[in-house]
C-alpha cells in the first residue's frame, strides 16, 4: 500500500508539475532572441490580428513588466504606438499608448516620432 501512495504521490506531482504555466517572462525573452525581422514581423502580426493597424514596425522593445506581463513599446508606420503586453501562455494583449493612460496602465516610452519625408521635395541644386 505504501509503494501505491508513493507511486501516485509521483504521478500527481509530475501532472502538477507538468500544468504549471512557463515562468512570466518565457515568450518574451523568446522575442528578444529572435533577430531583429523576424522579431519585427511577430510584433507586427500581433498587433494587427488584435484589431489594430500596423503597417511597419520602427521601433519594438521591452520595457517592463506588469504582474505577470512583459510590456513592450511598438511604434508602427502607418498605425501608431502600442503597449504589447505578453502573457506567460505567450497570449498577447495590445493597447494604444494614448489608452494606456485611461487604463491606469504603465504609460509608452518610446523616442520622438521622426518626421515624414516630404514625398514631392527635390533635390537641392549643386
Amino acid at each position: 500500500m505504501t509503494r501505491f501512495l508513493f507511486a501516485l504521490g509521483a504521478i500527481v506531482s509530475a501532472t502538477v508539475a507538468a500544468a504549471a504555466p512557463p515562468p512570466a517572462g518565457t515568450y518574451s525573452a523568446r522575442l528578444r532572441a529572435l533577430p531583429d525581422l523576424q522579431r519585427r514581423a511577430a510584433l507586427r502580426a500581433a498587433i494587427n490580428d488584435s484589431g489594430q493597424r500596423c503597417g511597419r514596425v520602427e521601433v519594438g522593445e521591452p520595457v517592463g513588466r506588469l504582474r505577470n506581463l512583459v510590456m513592450w513599446n511598438v511604434r508602427c508606420t502607418p498605425g501608431g504606438d502600442y503597449g504589447a503586453f505578453i502573457g506567460p501562455d505567450g497570449s498577447v494583449q495590445v493597447r494604444t499608448c494614448s489608452d494606456l493612460a485611461k487604463l491606469k496602465l504603465p504609460t509608452c516610452r518610446l523616442p520622438p516620432a521622426k518626421p515624414a519625408p516630404a514625398a514631392n521635395r527635390k533635390p537641392p541644386r549643386r
